[in-house]
């Protein structure tokens, strides 16, 4: 390989070049590039790829093209920079602020307004760990609306959930079943039940669910589906918070509130960032989630009101700083943790934010990071102690972050994002092998509408599977079940009797199964064979 490449790097450049006209003198060019080196260590590579592929100077390429071009490369050299490089070619083809929108919190209230219905439920679909349905208990409050919730999961949970829809749909109040996708199989009944209703206009029905294979596709289609995936970084994780809580919440006396607000989004970002990093970041997945974030809200407002007593300023050093440290570490964050170093390292990071210090200039939130603004090396709290002054630090802060800011190795943000560049890769090809089987299995040809494509050996790839697993089955299975012993004795025992007649049941059921795996291998074979009958379309 050339000096500057790993085996790894040249084997990736080698397979590009063979693979596109356009990158075919790839190696040559990298060979004459005498930054290559530099670009290769940079921390973004993305931001200036070098053009080391060929072009017409008469016609240039276009811009999503151009993007193309650089996300091949930077998967080639620099395949921990690919999830950056595909968010540029997102940008180029969609436009700029298609990305931005991510960032932005979903106005569930006028979706509720404007997309639903009575007979449209909405699916509140969301990662594991984000739990979407306290926004549907904010819109209600907020728009003043009655609203029952019911957990899902338990034989009681489906009763009182079949009565609350019952109930609701004569008075046009709203229900909410969360952790659906706990009950696939009842959400089939509950799609058939909708169906039947003739509810009040004012009836709503949210479904929160994590996103599961096994969600019913016809409730899927019959809703309106909202996804909630949480972009990464800091910065998007302080932003959420802030659109979360109110201003008026943040804005209350004292004046110090709003910089004990910001605290605590700074360490609630911290906590769930340190997520992606498993098992680095922490020991296992623990779910923080808004509902951590909401009580412990809660609990600030209750000790600071209970401290300040009505007054519009609290010295740093009156504010409850142990009682804080402690709910929030042992109960409220700490109380999901039951690993010992865990909560040591949750513990570390309470006592060195929520402290009297934090109200100083010059406050270093976290020390010895790569990215922070100026000199250095450690990103300070802002000045200020209104929410708006908190709001524009936020929003000047990178998008880019580094592990540093977690507090941990700079190298596991390439390791982790090495991992996300391949697992993108590969359900991109997933895709396209879809899209292929389908294309494969039948093509719909203008002089013959049956007419089959053939490409290797013709079949998709859940055929060949079938194939497979009805042979390996054909394999195990007895040929014929071996009978009991009939004499003149035991035919008089109806025991025996009872018996008897099983295994005769068992013997049908065996020969039904072995001829029906037989008539499935052949229906692959003549697939296989290229000649599909009338009557092997009728059974399929």
């Amino acid at each position: 390989p050339l000096p500057p490449l790993t085996h790894q790097q040249h084997d990736a450049a080698a397979r590009l070049s063979s693979r596109l006209p356009e990158f075919r003198r790839l190696l040559e060019k990298a060979g004459e590039l005498p930054e290559l080196s530099a670009w290769l260590a940079q921390a973004a590579p993305e931001q200036c790829v070098p053009t080391l592929w060929d072009t017409e100077p008469s016609a240039p390429p276009a811009p999503h093209s151009l993007a193309m071009y650089r996300l091949l490369l930077i998967q080639a050299f620099r395949p921990d920079r690919v999830i950056a490089a595909a968010t540029q070619l997102v940008g180029a083809v969609l436009g700029g602020g298609f990305m931005a929108r991510a960032e932005t919190e979903l106005e569930l209230a006028a979706i509720t307004d404007t997309q639903l219905n009575a007979t449209t439920p909405a699916l509140l679909c969301s990662v594991p760990g984000y739990d979407a349905s306290g926004r549907v208990d904010d819109m209600a409050t907020e728009l003043n609306k009655p609203l029952s919730s019911i957990a899902i999961g338990s034989a009681e949970g489906f009763n009182q959930a079949e009565r609350a829809i019952n109930t609701a749909c004569k008075t046009g109040r709203w229900v909410m079943l969360k952790n659906v996708h706990l009950a696939p199989v009842w959400l089939v009944q509950l799609e058939k039940k909708l169906h039947s209703l003739q509810p009040h206009p004012n009836f709503r029905l949210f479904l929160t669910t994590e996103i599961s294979p096994k969600l019913p596709v016809n409730l899927l289609r019959a809703g309106r589906v909202v996804v909630f995936e949480p972009p990464p970084g800091i910065r998007a994780n302080l932003l959420r918070t802030f659109a979360t809580v109110p201003a008026a919440r943040m804005m209350k006396a004292p004046s110090e509130r709003a910089r004990l607000y910001f605290l605590l989004a700074w360490f609630h970002g911290i906590v769930q960032e340190r997520l992606r990093y498993v098992p680095l970041g922490w020991a296992k997945y623990y779910e923080f989630n808004e509902s951590d974030l909401r009580v412990a809200c809660d609990t600030l407002d209750t000790w600071i009101d209970a401290t300040a007593m009505g007054r519009t300023n609290l010295p740093p050093e009156k504010v409850p700083w142990e009682a804080l440290v402690t709910l929030l570490s042992q109960c409220i964050y700490g109380g999901k943790i039951d690993n010992l170093f865990d909560q040591r390292l949750l513990h570390s990071f309470l006592c060195k934010l929520f402290t009297p210090k934090s109200f100083e200039a010059d406050f270093a939130l976290v020390a010895n990071v790569d990215g922070a603004t100026g000199n250095q090396r450690h990103i300070t709290m802002p000045d200020g102690n209104r929410r708006d002054h908190f709001l524009k630090w936020i929003e000047d802060l990178s998008d880019r972050q580094t592990p540093s800011w977690l507090g941990l190795p700079n190298n596991a943000e390439k390791v982790l994002l090495t991992t996300q560049g391949s697992d993108l890769v590969s359900k991109l090809l997933k895709m396209q092998q879809l899209e292929d089987e389908e294309e494969l299995a039948y093509n719909a040809a203008q002089d013959d509408p049956n007419a089959i494509v053939v490409v290797g050996d013709g079949r998709p790839a859940w055929m060949k599977t079938l194939h497979q697993t009805a042979t390996a089955w054909l394999q195990l299975l007895p040929k014929e079940l071996p009978t009991l012993r009939r004499t003149v004795e035991n035919i008089k025992d109806p025991l025996y009797r009872f018996f008897e007649r099983e295994v005769a049941a068992g013997a049908a059921l065996l020969q039904q199964v072995l001829h029906d795996l037989r008539a499935v291998i052949s229906i692959c074979q003549v697939i296989h064979d290229h000649s599909l009958s009338d009557a092997t379309l009728n059974m399929f």
